[in-house]
């Protein structure tokens, strides 16, 4: 009886896989040469999406990835919890070019997301000309991901057909204009905790720190509701939470638009002359479905109140950036956690700088006493 269904399995996994394999070749051949652009009809039909149309149900781009980086570094730059500085687009043009593979309503997705960055910011993504040879190319290559920053030559934003909603594709951009995700800032520690020993093993090092000193973050704080903060579920291994806003209240990775914070800091990285207005059109959605890993559906979180911060008054400072006093007690067998309300030890602190690489075996006999020696803080030994 199992025969038949052996058949089937040997016969369709090629198939599809070739299929896609075909697809991304097919995108390969078009990168070389590639000169379309959005039309003002893209941007016509962009303006008629509805609220359904730009957000629809949306996966986190780590499950698209299934469990691979959003980020890809230049071969001969390892991440190794440590990353580069970014470099900026020259005038704040970014030239581009698009795969032909998009369909109308996808293109206009991405018209909606270009027009926001052009309305917010001093960014401004214009169409490759023939034989320029520096250009950002948008397509469907292998899930959704993109270098951080403007590297030579041609640079590849792939965005497939699972990343195609209006918020993965700002965060894509967002990386390519050049910023990390938020929970990678040097800082994260003082408004985050990682639960590593929740964290996929292949997935450790996309917990890494960005090595950028303070003045990179442009005076603005830790921002819980950046379009670029992961949720609390991202790449569990287990179904519990592998990073916990220290403030109880925050909800992290329910972002819809770009947050106050994000529109300052692209502002202020290429001195854009005038700061733009900060209220996006879909600030935060109030009750959105985050994608769980363990249990393959969509589940609630909490509802976020909207809010709204002068831009005019120098750095931002919501009460969502303050130092809170809370830990968290996580069991070594089950993953679970909750929070201690005393304060953390301020002697407390790892000896070395790599200790993300084994988080996930703290506890384990045979390295115990050296994790508690050289990792505390990783541990949460202390």
């Amino acid at each position: 009886m199992l025969l038949p269904w052996i058949i089937t399995i040997v016969t369709v996994i090629p198939a599809t896989l070739g299929h896609r394999n075909r697809v991304q070749d097919d995108e390969m051949l078009v990168i070389s040469d590639s000169t379309d652009s959005l039309n003002l009809e893209d941007f016509e039909f962009a303006d008629k999406l509805t609220r359904e149309e730009l957000f629809g149900k949306h996966i986190p781009v780590e499950v698209v990835n299934d469990f691979k980086s959003d980020i890809r570094l230049p071969r001969r730059h390892k991440r190794n919890g440590v990353s580069r500085a970014a470099k900026l687009w020259p005038n704040a043009r970014i030239p581009y070019a698009i795969s032909p593979h998009y369909s109308p309503h996808e293109r206009a997705l991405l018209a909606k997301a270009v027009k926001q960055y052009h309305e917010k910011t001093c960014i401004r993504f214009v169409p490759r000309q023939t034989g320029e040879p520096d250009y950002l190319f948008i397509g469907k290559v292998d899930g959704c991901f993109s270098e951080v920053g403007r590297t030579s030559g041609v640079q590849v934003l792939s965005l497939d057909n699972g990343c195609m909603e209006y918020a993965t594709i700002i965060h894509e951009m967002m990386h390519v204009v050049g910023f990390y995700h938020e929970h990678e800032r040097w800082d994260r520690d003082n408004f985050i905790d990682i639960i590593w020993q929740n964290i996929d093993r292949g997935a450790l090092d996309q917990f890494g720190k960005v090595d950028l000193s303070k003045t990179s973050y442009y005076g603005q704080p830790y921002d819980y509701k950046s379009i670029l903060h992961y949720d609390s579920l991202a790449f569990s291994k287990n179904g519990f939470p592998t990073m916990l806003p220290k403030v109880k209240s925050a909800t992290i990775g329910n972002a819809r638009d770009f947050s106050d914070v994000d529109i300052s800091k692209i502002n202020r990285m290429y001195n854009c002359p005038v700061e733009k207005s900060v209220t996006a059109p879909f600030a935060r959605a109030r009750h959105v479905p985050i994608y769980s890993p363990q249990y393959h559906k969509y589940e609630d979180r909490p509802k976020i109140p909207l809010r709204s911060f002068d831009m005019q008054q120098g750095p931002i400072n919501p009460p969502m950036a303050q130092i809170p006093s809370q830990s968290l007690v996580v069991s070594s067998s089950s993953g679970r956690v909750n929070y201690n309300s005393n304060k953390p030890s301020s002697q407390c602190e790892d000896r070395i700088t790599v200790c993300w690489w084994t988080a996930d075996r703290c506890r384990s006999p045979a390295i115990y006493q050296v994790m508690s020696s050289l990792c505390p803080k990783t541990c949460k030994f202390c």
